[in-house]
């Protein structure tokens, strides 16, 4: 009668300290939901933190076997913690980074074309513009009395300071250059870029042995992504999670970053897994060239790729503003060898020399008013030559020639020295000279080579102008930049970031499903109670 009546009613009498399970899993799963709130509340400030969630799953009685068994109510065993996980958004971190690498690029360029611009500075001191104007002067003057010795000396030092402001130009834009290496060198790649490789492979390592033991380890997460997005702001990188499959029934996610240059599609090899990449500087060279010291080649690199010089491979990031300002070399550069025509410290070094070149050239001439040297002077002492016997004229080796140093009246001032001595048209032409047009030219004198048409004062003029114009379009890139990446922090802090009213609800949700839990437990020992001291007691 009793597997009749079984059979009929299809049901089961439940375990009764199953009941119980149940109910210190709801305590131990609300316990844990509570704890995780708490410690979210605890890193609200703390840089980089990734607010945490409790995944919570519903234990299921039924089993295979009782598929095809006779049809039975069965009642679920509870709820259990799967595991605490971190949320982000992958495609707000990628935007993220990518952002971050352009700031980096324009913040580096900002500061370095700053310092040019300080150094070439026309408004707060007394400049190149000054000194010129200061030797027209001289000239003028002079021309009104061509035999004043006086006038030739002070004549004479108004052309030294020319000369002199160029070799400190020169010398001061070297000054920044180096340093550029230097902090490059030292600083952004031995110091900040190598380090953070190293970093990241040594948690991919710790992070992997956790994963493989079932752990979560998220603060190394969060150690992790700080590291991912201090590179990303060196360089241009893409950071990819592919599943591994370490065990017949386990797979843990595999993280690999990659030097991605987003024009040529190529990507080389930072980090996998433990195994990491090194960049060293090839300071020396001009111009200066990066090189990658390989543990590992990613499958998808080309073999086309020469990692003893990965240069060109660098599209945004410090590095890649540092690379401009070190070896941007404006219209003279040699773009079809992949050289780069951005204006930096060498373009101006080069646009500084050609103007002294120029100016050298133009004055030498018309001091020459004997070209076939029937008299002397002319080219046998020109007034401008180079500190190096031999050597062309730059602006750091620009001076004024022994022979005018010993003399202040060597200059010329007339073509007809022998029938009109007093006569100052010699230096007028040399006034004439400064306002006229020239053609500047970056090496041969061909139409190819012709860098700019105009005056002395002009071509002066036109330089610091785009200068200038350089800083105010990088500020605004980086102004523009700025917002940009604080919009993306916003927004990812708004996904990840601890909101700490939501985790006080949390928090107050928790507690009640804590409280009611207990009231299940309480209600159970209740229920014990009866059936253990109270059943079969009838009559007594």
């Amino acid at each position: 009668m009793r597997r009749k009546a079984k059979q009929e009613g299809g049901q089961n009498v439940r375990p009764t300290f199953l009941s119980f399970q149940t109910a210190a899993r709801a305590l131990a799963a609300s316990q844990a939901a509570m704890d995780v709130a708490g410690n979210n509340i605890s890193n609200a400030n703390t840089e980089g933190y990734t607010r945490q969630r409790i995944d919570l799953n519903a234990i299921s009685s039924s089993g295979y076997t009782e598929r095809y068994s006779t049809s039975r109510t069965f009642v679920d065993a509870g709820v259990e913690v799967s595991r605490i996980s971190q949320i982000r958004d992958p495609f707000l971190d990628a935007r993220y980074r990518r952002e971050n690498a352009e700031n980096g690029k324009y913040n580096t360029i900002l500061s370095g074309l700053s310092d040019i611009e300080n150094i070439l500075d026309e408004a707060s001191t007394d400049g190149l513009m000054n000194e010129l104007n200061n030797f027209v002067s001289q000239l003028q003057a002079l021309s009104r009395e061509a035999t004043s010795q006086d006038l030739a000396l002070v004549t004479r030092t108004a052309a030294q300071k020319v000369t002199e402001i160029l070799n400190v130009y020169a010398i001061r834009i070297e000054e920044v250059r180096e340093q550029l290496i230097t902090d490059l060198t030292s600083v952004v790649i031995n110091k900040d870029f190598n380090s953070i490789v190293k970093n990241i492979a040594s948690l991919n390592k710790q992070i992997r042995a956790e994963e493989i033991y079932g752990n979560t380890p998220n603060d190394l997460y969060d150690a992790r992504n700080r590291l991912l997005d201090e590179l990303s702001q060196i360089a241009n990188i893409r950071v990819t999670v592919t599943p591994e499959k370490v065990s017949a029934d386990k797979t843990i996610d595999r993280l690999t970053v990659s030097l991605y240059d987003s024009r040529t599609g190529v990507s080389i090899g930072l980090v996998d897994n433990d195994a990491y990449n090194t960049l060293s500087v090839n300071g020396d060279k001009v111009p200066l060239t990066i090189s990658m010291q390989s543990s590992f080649i990613l499958e998808n690199t080309p073999d086309s790729v020469d990692l003893s010089d990965i240069t060109r491979y660098f599209s945004s990031g410090a590095i890649k503003g540092y690379l401009d300002l070190i070896n941007g070399n404006g219209v003279y550069a040699n773009t079809a060898a992949g050289e780069s025509s951005f204006r930096g410290t060498l373009f101006y070094t080069n646009a500084l020399d050609t103007f002294a070149a120029k100016f050298a050239q133009v004055f030498n001439d018309l001091n020459d008013i004997d070209p076939d040297d029937t008299v002397p002077g002319g080219d046998d002492a020109p007034l401008f030559t180079s500190n190096t016997p031999g050597q062309p004229i730059t602006a750091r080796t620009i001076r004024v020639s022994a022979q005018w140093m010993e003399d202040p009246s060597y200059i010329n001032t007339t073509q007809t020295p022998a029938e009109t001595p007093g006569k100052g048209d010699n230096v007028i032409r040399m006034i004439d000279a400064m306002n006229a047009e020239h053609k500047f030219y970056k090496g041969d004198e061909t139409p190819e080579n012709l860098v700019f048409t105009g005056s002395f004062n002009q071509y002066v003029v036109g330089l610091i102008g785009e200068l200038s114009l350089d800083v105010e379009l990088h500020k605004n890139f980086s102004e523009t930049s700025d917002a940009v990446l604080l919009d993306l922090y916003v927004k990812r802090e708004a996904i990840s970031g601890v909101n700490l009213d939501e985790e006080g609800i949390n928090l107050m949700t928790f507690q009640k499903s804590y409280s009611a839990a207990a009231r299940y437990l309480t209600v159970l020992d209740e229920a014990v109670d009866i059936i253990i001291n109270r059943m079969g007691r009838v009559g007594i």
